[in-house]
């Protein structure tokens, strides 16, 4: 299993991460005003299995849709980032109601990349509520991926615990 860093509680020490804190603030309040637009979205509905964002706007209006998001940040020629898609994609199906999964290819998407703060891929983001929570750097084999992301959707409340 690779690496996890935790978003939240981490000190900024330089502007750059002053800035990219903002962003995400600013990220989280365009969430939530999309979930408030749309109260009847607990969890997740009417968004199934994996998909690739293709622009930033894009990655916006499709995560705001969902209480959690698990965000996977790969690169075009990331040996990694293609043998992980697959389970990601695989587990995303599983768990098709219950979240949004999605792919940001930082060679197309780099602001997602960049608000995220991934230096390296493939990353998978989670967010809770628009706000980042975790981060799982590097693959992931399947049953340890799937256990993982049903650990979140416990925590989220989106699944019976």
């Amino acid at each position: 299993m690779g690496e996890v860093h935790q978003f939240m509680g981490v000190d900024t020490e330089f502007e750059a991460d002053t800035e990219i804190e903002e962003l995400l603030n600013k990220m989280a309040q365009e969430v939530i005003k999309n979930r408030e637009e749309k109260p009847s979205i607990r969890c997740c509905t009417g968004i199934g299995g994996f998909r690739s964002v293709k622009s930033y706007d894009e990655f916006m209006s499709v995560v705001g849709r969902c209480r959690v998001a698990f965000i996977l940040v790969t690169t075009t020629f990331c040996p990694y980032c293609q043998m992980f898609k697959p389970i990601f994609a695989k587990v995303a199906e599983e768990f098709r109601n219950m979240a949004v999964f999605l792919e940001a290819n930082a060679d197309y998407v780099p602001e997602v990349a960049e608000a995220f703060e991934v230096y390296s891929t493939p990353t998978t983001v989670v967010l809770v509520d628009g706000r980042p929570v975790d981060a799982v750097i590097g693959y992931v084999p399947y049953s340890q991926f799937r256990r993982y992301v049903n650990e979140v959707l416990k925590y989220a409340k989106c699944i019976a615990s």
